[in-house]
């Protein structure tokens, strides 16, 4: 019996990521420098300090770095290493950062339970797409148990993950009762074969899970597959590749290469990557374009260690323009002023001695480009090095007594352009200080500037003055989950709140406490109201609002259905204008709906009214934003969430002629991902809207496992320019939204079993620029096959020969901007491997090809000629479009049995399945 090798227990799967792609990694002279290697908060101080852990760690990435420099023909290797600790492990003093933090390490040291699919092993969060980087490798503390005895292997485990991290290769294994990626697959000759691709015949035995071997019968054909694994011998093994498949034998040194890489096993390495070897593919990375071998290059990499206290920045804004209330220019005032400012510092200084604080100054109408409003007088630093800067500064304010304009919308918006970059590392505090009275000239405008402070995790805190009861940041703190303090004067007690909230903060961390659940930009008219819907979960309840942006002219009417279905009168707010600004431009109606707002599906109606003017647009643009705020202090942590887009290896932006556009998300809820949701990113450019594409949850579109809570998408760009995606997200994948049928199977695609994930009944997110890239080449870029939009999940079973027809069924599932798509046969198999386009076409004799929605699951049978004893093989052969080129691409190949059993074709009936016996498996 042959037998095609493959792994046994290795199950690499993914898991989710935070931020952005990995380009921070820079490859210096054959090295890796700027490599993050994070020990998460889950990971308790051992009681010697953590010395023997990171002993081990070192050893493991010091190990690691020498069989990538001998994997890689002596090219490559990790150079410069920084291990960042958890801010709870206070017994070491490393050197402090502010610029890593575990959300952005490219290697994530947990202590988390494990998936069940891939045990204590590591895993990478990857991009989906072949040749486009990954974004993390998880790293079980559990996997360092056996670094010393076994540090070989496991070096070479981490080597695997490496390489689907930064190379964008794949397994080039199966799984266990997986139907897609199968553990064993039928080969074209008729027997069962493990799924693998090595340069020779690994020797082995078939054994049984409970004892024994494995029934095999004359053909080679295996019984009761799922209770059998391959076991290789520990001796006389002479392959010397894959370490995408049997890493841990000792022959095995190198990845699979072209000229002895097996292009049929349905591993995720052949299925995603056009049967292309890993080496083929690492050989079009950017880091092997004129990199020389260097044998003598010393492995050895230099470590740092670090850690993030995860503190936020105090960004402090400082009106000095002549105050709304001329009481607060007087000496007493001023000082009051001063003290309050000066007590902020000092409790930083005195508690918190490792954040940074900086210190900008603002005044006047906004005349200059975005940006330049708000002074930066003190740039952030630690508070300890720059307390005694600080005070100085603040005995020096002096207020503009001729200048008596303010524009808070510029502060923020300035304020949250230098704040962002903080997000993943401990976020910010925008301590703004201010009278009211502001001016705009409605470039921002409240709504927008809320979500992005919410999106970019920075607490706004406001102490405003001033004799005008339209306080300008009242309404606009309730909106961004700020804090706000208001009295018409300085006074002795002021300030005393204020910082006991920046305090709080300190103590507590920043933390979620809003989400805006749906926002709504789009036009209207009077003849066709606004309709739609918005939900409420068990997490939210408090200060719900209803946000409506408006034109000046015109009439409004908001009607609201609770889930009962009843009418809900709301309070009658007075409308108000952006900012309370009176010239401003922009009307705001802002409504809140009673506390503890009922948990369901609500529905609204907006409706727009032109009889009273003759001024009115016909057709007016109007935003609509619904946020609301954890249900009480008891509540469960609100979801979190996180986007990633797939930028180009060791650059800040996508190269189109390098691949496509990979957008993921998570959803974490409960110490888990949050399921059962239906997630689509709208692709903004300048404005417009240039694609609306779904993120699945399928194990379809990417290489991970179906139900885990990653959700997916691929958009394929004509025009080069900087994008923007707004994410939608509602619970319900459990039914025919739109078109895209999402099965609530977690079984029935990927890698063995689901990953547990939470469930939150009448979830509803909208992020708007949740993420922004930049996109370049997309017009003279041309996509090597394994980028363009091709069908990655195709299973085949024979049904049987009719008048010397071979009929079988095939199942897919529609990829990402599908135009048409056909079947493809030929008895040559390299014919379709590499000359598809020339092949004839198959006939479909039951179902249909008309559906192209992405995500939609296509089941035909075909039929194609046949000849006694060979094999018939079929691809999927999907047709997509841009406005600059045609992309045709075709699916992994799959293939009849060669001598298929006498059986005259019957088309299916609803309760009849038809009989077959699969080309892959035996399962």
């Amino acid at each position: 019996m042959k037998i095609c090798p493959s792994r046994v227990v290795i199950l690499s799967v993914l898991m989710l990521f935070i931020g952005k792609a990995n380009f921070t990694i820079v490859l210096e002279n054959n090295g890796y420098t700027k490599i993050v290697v994070a020990i998460s908060e889950n990971v308790p101080q051992p009681p010697d300090n953590g010395v023997a852990l990171i002993n081990d760690l070192k050893a493991l990435l010091t190990e690691t770095s020498a069989v990538l420099f001998q994997a890689t023909g002596n090219r490559v290797y990790f150079k410069n290493i920084d291990i960042l600790l958890p801010p709870t492990w206070t017994k070491t003093t490393p050197s402090l950062t502010s610029t890593h933090s575990y959300q952005l390490a490219d290697i994530r040291l947990t202590n988390e339970p494990v998936n069940s699919a891939s045990g204590s092993l590591p895993y990478t969060l990857h991009s989906g797409k072949c040749g486009v980087n990954g974004n993390f490798i998880t790293l079980p503390t559990e996997y360092l148990e056996d670094v010393a005895t076994n540090l070989k292997v496991q070096a070479k485990g981490l080597v695997q993950q490496w390489a689907q991290l930064r190379y964008g290769v794949f397994e080039e294994h199966g799984y266990p009762n997986d139907e897609l990626l199968p553990y064993f697959y039928r080969h074209p000759n008729g027997y069962d074969a493990v799924t693998s691709s090595n340069d020779t015949e690994i020797k082995g035995t078939l054994e049984k899970l409970s004892g024994g071997n494995c029934e095999v019968n004359e053909n080679g054909i295996i019984s009761d597959q799922g209770n059998c694994r391959f076991v290789p011998t520990a001796t006389e093994q002479t392959a010397t590749t894959s370490l995408m498949s049997f890493h841990w034998l000792d022959t095995v040194i190198g990845f699979s290469e072209k000229d002895k890489h097996d292009r049929r096993p349905p591993h995720h390495q052949n299925r995603l990557c056009n049967s292309k070897s890993s080496a083929e593919v690492m050989a079009n990375s950017p880091d092997f374009n004129n990199v020389p071998p260097n044998p003598d290059q010393v492995t050895t990499p230099e470590f740092q260690l670090r850690k993030n206290l995860m503190l936020p920045v105090v960004y402090v804004a400082m009106d000095t323009s002549f105050p709304a209330n001329p009481n607060n220019t007087n000496q007493q005032a001023q000082n009051l002023l001063k003290r309050g400012v000066r007590n902020l510092f000092f409790l930083l200084f005195e508690s918190y001695p490792e954040t940074l604080v900086a210190y900008s100054t603002f005044e006047n109408i906004d005349f200059g480009p975005e940006g330049s409003y708000l002074k930066e007088e003190y740039p952030p630093k630690r508070i300890a090095d720059g307390f005694y800067d600080l005070g100085p500064i603040v005995d020096n304010l002096v207020v503009s007594q001729d200048v008596v304009s303010r524009d808070v919308s510029a502060v923020i918006r300035d304020g949250e352009a230098r704040l962002r970059q903080y997000k993943d590392t401990g976020g910010s505090i925008l301590y703004l200080v201010t009278s009211t009275d502001s001016v705009t000239n409605d470039t921002v405008i409240e709504t927008d500037l809320a979500e992005r402070l919410m999106q970019n995790n920075i607490k706004l805190v406001v102490a405003e003055t001033g004799l005008s009861d339209g306080k300008s940041l009242s309404r606009f703190s309730v909106l961004s989950q700020g804090g706000y303090y208001f009295k018409r004067t300085w006074d002795s007690s002021y300030f005393t709140p204020v910082n006991n909230e920046v305090d709080n903060i300190f103590k507590n961390g920043l933390k979620t406490q809003r989400r805006i659940i749906t926002s709504r930009k789009d036009s209207i008219t009077a003849s066709k109201p606004w309709s739609g819907s918005f939900s409420i979960d068990e997490t939210l309840g408090t200060n719900t609002t209803l946000a409506l942006s408006l034109p000046k002219e015109g009439s409004f009417t908001i009607t609201l259905t609770n889930p009962s279905g009843e009418v809900v009168t709301l309070p009658n707010e007075p409308e108000v204008t952006n900012w309370n600004y009176p010239d401003s431009t922009v009307r705001l109606i802002w409504q809140k709906l009673a506390d503890d707002t009922v948990i369901g599906r609500w529905s609204y109606q907006v409706a727009y009214d032109t009889t009273s003017c003759s001024s009115c647009e016909t057709q007016p643009e109007i935003h609509l934003q619904i946020g609301s705020s954890i249900r009480s202090a008891t509540s469960p942590a609100l979801p979190t969430f996180q986007p990633w887009v797939s930028l180009t290896t060791s650059s800040g932006f996508v190269d189109i002629s390098e691949h496509p556009v990979v957008i993921q998300t998570r959803f974490e809820y409960a110490n888990s991902n949050l399921g059962g949701l239906i997630v689509t990113a709208d692709i903004v450019l300048n404005s417009v809207v240039k694609a609306s594409i779904p993120l699945f949850d399928t194990g379809l579109i990417v290489p991970d496992i179906s139900k885990d809570g990653i959700y997916s998408g691929i958009f394929y760009p004509d025009t080069d320019g900087n994008y923007k995606v707004n994410l939608y997200a509602v619970h319900g994948a459990s039914v025919k939204e739109g078109g895209r049928l999402l099965s609530p199977d977690q079984n029935s695609y990927c890698c063995g079993s689901s990953l547990p994930t939470s469930t939150l009944n009448y979830f509803q997110f909208t992020a708007r620029e949740a993420i922004a890239f930049e996109v370049r080449n997309a017009v003279t870029g041309t996509f090597p096959p394994e980028f363009l939009p091709m069908v990655s999940d195709i299973k085949a079973s024979t049904y049987g020969i009719d008048n010397n027809l071979v009929y079988a069924e095939l199942k897919w599932s529609v990829p990402s901007n599908t135009m048409s798509q056909v079947v493809k046969y030929s008895e040559d198999y390299e014919q379709l491997l590499n000359n598809f386009e020339a092949a004839p076409e198959a006939t479909i004799v039951y179902g249909s090809l008309n559906e192209i929605q992405a995500g939609t699951a296509i089941a035909v049978y075909v039929s194609a000629p046949y000849t006694t004893g060979k094999n018939v093989y079929f691809v999927v052969e999907t047709t997509a479009t841009n406005s600059q080129k045609v992309l045709k691409s075709r699916s992994h190949v799959v293939w009849t049995e060669s001598n298929p059993p006498e059986n005259a074709f019957t088309p299916p009936v609803p309760t009849t399945e038809a009989p077959s016996t699969t080309t892959q498996d035996n399962n």
